[in-house]
């Protein structure tokens, strides 16, 4: 078990300077947090196509691609190393759930039976340099998946050295705390310390994501690379922000509605706003995060794999009912916290006392978004929708969840009418203005009585 662990930190430590070679390109600060957790994004965009080329995901394909990704980012980046003050006590308020969860997922096996007939077993065939392009006596279900996530996990395993499953479902914990660090980077100049720390440990500490860390399945993943997405589009970071949408293409398939919803909510947002110098930037992210996913299309397209498990029709539209059931009982239950139905409050507070109307409207607009792919994604399954909904819809719900869940800080707080800490910080530095009881404090000075002249 402690090489198994020493292994991943060793992995987090090699994916380093691929992930600040991308802040340094995306014009990012480089910071160690960070930096691993957009490592690992980028190793998920970058390992499967070279895997379909030959190249096995090993520590020096890895080491290869941070030492090009640090050489352009120096020549073409901007050399900029966060300076950020590390706050010691949030910091270890939100190491604890995240080293609680480690510790739990380190005891815990692999026994679910899609994370071991599909993601694990996959690692495990890319670790021995196997193919499962074509069928074999035992091939993983869902060949058709991408493999950015089995990619990741089998680079794990060579720095572990051994094919040690057991303990490999512990990374999940690194895309959770992942999502707290660009959280952090995102919302610190708009939230102050504790509500966002408040926040944080929300979402740490919630227990439907806390369960599908240890099952091993890829919806953790999916929802944290999302989120980290939405975030990063939200805060003006569009080239950061367009490696995690692209990192989250190579997670999942679900993840091509929740994509295409970011950029349809962002393009609507700048058409609104009438910000025609974001516009070209936007298109230019959607091609290239759509770019990335070709390689993983024609992989599919070459051995068959071709998934026919959605094919959309108005033939089950009756269902509508029982879907949208389904999706409000999971929003109310006290595994999510509540996390959507109170974000969407606070934006509707928002949009009643008028403040900060856009973030409100995009909030609302996005999450309601996210639900009515769903619900379109399910009506329009193959399997049977009862069955589908039944078996998936706790880890699908778990992305809007998830997003709702980090931004509530912000949410919150600019419903409360609190002051973000940017502008009291200006405000601090601001010069007094003199009151009247401050003049009346001040002792007077005596003006000089000129001299009378001596009367006659």
């Amino acid at each position: 078990m402690i090489r198994g662990l020493v292994g991943i930190g060793l992995a987090l430590l090699a994916l380093l300077p691929l992930g600040s070679g991308v802040l340094l390109l995306t014009r990012t600060p480089v910071r160690f947090g960070l930096g691993a957790f957009t490592g690992v994004a980028a190793a998920m965009v970058l390992l499967p196509p070279l895997h379909y080329v030959g190249l096995e995901p090993s520590i020096w394909l890895v080491l290869a691609l941070g030492a090009v990704a640090l050489a352009l980012g120096l020549a073409y980046g901007r050399r900029e190393v966060g300076r950020a003050r590390i706050e010691w006590l949030p910091l270890a308020v939100l190491a604890v759930p995240l080293g609680l969860l480690a510790a739990r997922g380190a005891e815990k096996p692999v026994d679910t039976y899609d994370a071991f007939a599909n993601w694990t077993l996959k690692a495990k065939l890319l670790y021995f340099g196997r193919g499962f392009g074509d069928a074999t006596i035992a091939p993983p279900v869902h060949r058709e998946y991408p493999l950015g996530l089995p990619s990741v996990e089998a680079f794990v395993l060579h720095a572990i050295g051994s094919a040690n499953v057991r303990v490999l479902h512990v990374l999940f914990a690194v895309f959770l705390g992942g999502l707290a660090v660009v959280t952090w980077h995102v919302l610190r100049e708009h939230v102050s310390t504790w509500p966002l720390v408040a926040g944080l440990s929300l979402v740490l500490w919630m227990p439907a994501a806390r369960d599908q860390a240890l099952t091993g399945l890829a919806d953790l993943p999916l929802a944290c690379l999302f989120a980290s997405a939405a975030l990063l589009f939200g805060g003006g970071e569009l080239a950061l922000g367009s490696v995690f949408a692209a990192a989250a293409l190579a997670t999942k398939r679900d993840a091509i509605a929740f994509v295409a919803v970011l950029y349809a909510v962002s393009f609507v947002a700048v058409l609104v706003r009438r910000e025609r110098d974001r516009l070209a930037p936007l298109t230019v992210s959607a091609v290239c995060v759509a770019l990335a996913a070709v390689p993983w299309q024609v992989y599919d397209a070459r051995h068959d794999l071709h998934a026919r498990d959605v094919a959309p029709s108005h033939a089950k539209l009756d269902e509508v009912g029982f879907v949208l059931h389904r999706i409000g009982r999971l929003l109310f239950a006290q595994a999510y916290l509540w996390a959507l139905p109170i974000a969407a409050a606070a934006a509707l507070v928002m949009l009643v006392r008028r403040r900060d109307r856009q973030l409100a409207v995009g909030v609302l607009a996005i999450e309601f978004a996210l639900v009515a792919a769903l619900v379109f994604v399910y009506l329009s399954g193959t399997t049977g929708v009862d069955y589908l909904v039944r078996s998936t819809v706790r880890r699908t719900l778990l992305t809007p969840a998830l997003l709702g869940a980090v931004l509530l800080p912000l949410l919150v707080t600019r419903a409360l009418g609190a002051r973000p800490p940017a502008a009291t910080r200006a405000r601090d530095r601001t010069p007094a203005r003199s009151t009247p009881l401050r003049r009346r404090a001040r002792p007077r000075r005596r003006r000089a009585v000129p001299a009378r002249p001596p009367s006659s």
